[in-house]
């Protein structure tokens, strides 16, 4: 049986993007619960089997919704017991973007409106001392890529290793418990395709007080095509190497 991976889709156009092509590569079947949908009981339906190990993983995408606003979001008592769940069962986890942020408030850390405003466009990310030893962060190290976010992570989760950091965002990157991935970042979605449908989705929010030009945005997008997916492709391949590690 093909191992399984439990992603959870909290937008239309934050779907799992590059994270598909590298699982369908890898041999691993993605279950993934479309929370915009709004069915009762979506995500629920799927935590007996999380209790029973029957997925490999759980991947946590990114959401217009404003983590330390549980009424901005009404799937939120949900995603708090998954994040729970997964920690409490040990199921390695990745988590993008708002979804970083919720883990983190859920597990004891602080999410606030980042003071130097927005972070948006094609950004480095800087490993720390931690980063660059780090089996996910350290072989692919120093790296552009998407960001698309005005919250940020102030305070980490006690026990949390901050791997990574940019210019305008102290915690980029960080892991929880060794298993449990934080990224602020939304490499999975650096394709021109993905990059035009958030544009169309988002942009206003996107370009609004940003300097970011639309259509210099996506040029970035298509010249750097070929790196962005490739970077992506290897911090993810990565996880899932080590999802995939039988246990100690």
């Amino acid at each position: 049986m093909r191992p399984k991976i439990l992603v959870v889709q909290n937008a239309e156009w934050e779907a799992p993007g590059l994270i598909a092509l590298h699982a369908t590569a890898a041999g691993v079947s993605l279950v993934t619960v479309e929370l915009f949908r709004k069915t009762p009981g979506a995500l629920p339906g799927h935590f007996d089997a999380l209790e029973k190990g029957e997925y490999l993983s759980v991947v946590s995408l990114g959401s217009p919704s404003t983590a330390y606003l549980p009424e901005a979001n009404p799937d939120h008592r949900d995603l708090v017991r998954l994040f729970k769940l997964v920690r409490k069962r040990k199921v390695p986890s990745f988590n993008i973007c708002y979804s970083m942020q919720l883990f983190s408030i859920v597990h004891g850390g602080k999410v606030v409106k980042n003071p130097a405003g927005k972070e948006v466009g094609f950004l480095e990310v800087l490993p720390t001392n931690e980063g660059k030893s780090d089996p996910v962060l350290g072989p692919v190290g120093a790296h552009k890529t998407l960001q698309w976010h005005g919250d940020v992570v102030e305070e980490l989760p006690p026990g949390a290793v901050r791997l990574a950091f940019s210019k305008t965002t102290k915690n980029q990157m960080a892991v929880l418990d060794g298993i449990h991935y934080l990224l602020q970042s939304d490499g999975q979605a650096a394709t021109p395709s993905m990059v035009r449908n958030w544009m169309k989705r988002d942009g206003k929010w996107a370009t609004q007080g940003t300097g970011t030009n639309a259509s210099d945005f996506l040029r970035e997008a298509v010249e750097n095509e070929a790196y962005l997916r490739n970077t992506f492709l290897r911090l993810f391949g990565n996880f899932l190497a080590l999802a995939l590690a039988p246990p100690s």
